[in-house]
């Protein structure tokens, strides 16, 4: 009878650690992917520092999703009314909703600038296979500029 116990003890005691073991290898895979941005998506920070946009890494690869995750604190004003018209893309981003995600489909370098034109910035979008194009965007949202003054509206340059 003792030995039955004992058997069941140590199957159920595998079962945990092998599970345990399981969870814990798909949880890093995952983490892995994200971090390194060589997964399924490309994790970016962004804030704005001197009237820009700032992106950390500033490169992209192309037909890999991208998720930039605005660091709000850091994005006075208007900066947070985002356009990045070569993608679509369009967003006011918040505290509870600080994040804008597209799948770039050309490569190149790309503008980024608030719906007023004041703060802007660029990215480079890479080819798949790693290399550069020649391509420049050259569309910018039209609307207001801070001027070099950092006193413009909307909280430019404050």
């Amino acid at each position: 009878m003792k030995s039955k116990n004992l058997f069941f003890s140590i199957a159920i005691l595998a079962i945990i650690v092998f599970g345990g073991l399981v969870l814990i290898k798909g949880n890093s895979q995952i983490n892995l992917q994200v971090d390194t941005g060589s997964g399924s998506v490309q994790v970016v920070k962004m804030y704005v520092q001197g009237g820009s946009y700032v992106f950390q890494p500033s490169e992209f690869k192309k037909g890999v999703p991208v998720r930039i995750e605005a660091d709000v604190s850091r994005m006075p004003g208007c900066s947070k009314a985002i356009v990045i018209s070569a993608f679509g893309v369009r967003k006011t981003v918040t505290a509870s909703d600080n994040t804008i995600a597209f799948t770039p489909d050309k490569a190149g370098t790309f503008n980024i600038a608030c719906s007023m034109n004041m703060y802007r910035g660029t990215f480079t979008v890479v080819e798949s296979d790693g290399t550069k194009s020649a391509y420049v965007d050259t569309f910018a949202p039209k609307g207001s500029s801070c001027g070099g003054s950092g006193s413009g509206g909307c909280g430019c340059g404050s």
